[in-house]
């Protein structure tokens, strides 16, 4: 096996240590040929992907980071038939949990030298980039923008919960116009989460876990609150009385496009970085990657 493995530049010296140590363990130096490629900071992973392809000769193509490092390096393979290693060692690892891949580096490197099938998944495009989890405005962005890296690097995952609290306590209704498949609607919103993943979505809203990643469509959900209050409210309804919950939540599917418009400009996140800001454009793309899983 031909392997190119991309390190993203926020991996610590002790990870990308062990991770040498896992390559070496699980790959055969006498029949395969696996290259551990480190980025540095304000380096392309896609690009450098892209060089790489241009060689030949890769049999798979190794992300070793979070679901933004495993989106940048996805969007290089996306339409071919090289596909997709995960090694997970960021903050979330939401695609990894999805896809059932281990958390665990060794047991990642294992599956990837050793038996595994492949697995074809759908992909977000977003102004020409590829996004795997999710795409949203409103509170979900405010969250990922002001939760910060010092934040996650001390306290992982629960770094997000105090600024998803603050965010709730401070959120507003914002109109929003939404058009799913060429279909147009307003809404009052103080949220839209477009899922392709239902690993977040299971916690927002009570048809997470019919979403899949390889279902050819994307979820959309659209919360409107009106006052912080409804948000715990919200929470015990969909925890008894799951099908009352659509008063303040509108959920649909989108098997194209979804575009979100605002009066004014407001941040987007995908994958848990804020991209750009409203309008934004999600095309999807269904199967269009095939991922290394159990």
């Amino acid at each position: 096996m031909k392997a190119l493995i991309i390190v993203a530049p926020t991996i610590g010296a002790d990870v990308r240590n062990a991770l040498r140590v896992a390559v070496t363990d699980a790959f055969d130096s006498a029949t395969d040929a696996c290259e551990i490629c480190e980025i540095r900071t304000g380096e392309s992973m896609a690009d450098e992907v892209g060089r790489r392809m241009v060689v030949g000769g890769l049999d798979c193509v190794v992300a070793a980071g979070g679901d933004g490092t495993v989106s940048s390096v996805a969007h290089s393979l996306v339409g071919t038939d090289i596909p997709l290693g995960i090694v997970p060692v960021g903050t979330g690892n939401l695609v990894a949990r999805e896809l059932g891949i281990p958390l665990d580096i060794d047991e990642a490197v294992k599956l990837i030298a050793g038996r595994h099938r492949l697995r074809r998944i759908d992909v977000m495009d977003i102004a020409g980039r590829t996004y795997l989890l999710n795409a949203g405005v409103g509170i979900n962005a405010e969250v990922i923008d002001r939760t910060s890296r010092l934040g996650k690097s001390l306290f992982g995952r629960s770094a997000y919960v105090g600024t998803a609290v603050w965010e709730v306590l401070q959120a507003k209704p914002q109109r929003l116009e939404i058009a799913v498949d060429g279909v147009t609607q307003t809404y009052e919103a103080t949220d839209v989460l477009i899922s392709n993943c239902g690993t977040l979505a299971r916690v927002l809203h009570p048809n997470g876990p019919d979403i899949r990643a390889d279902d050819g469509q994307v979820d959309v959900c659209v919360i409107c609150m009106k006052m912080p209050l409804e948000y715990p409210w919200y929470y015990l309804l969909k925890s008894m009385f799951p099908k009352r919950v659509n008063r303040i939540i509108h959920e649909m599917t989108a098997k194209k496009s979804v575009v979100v418009r605002s009066e004014l400009p407001i941040s987007v996140q995908a994958d848990g970085d804020i991209i750009q800001t409203t309008p934004v454009v999600v095309d999807v793309q269904p199967n269009a990657l095939g991922v290394m899983v159990p």
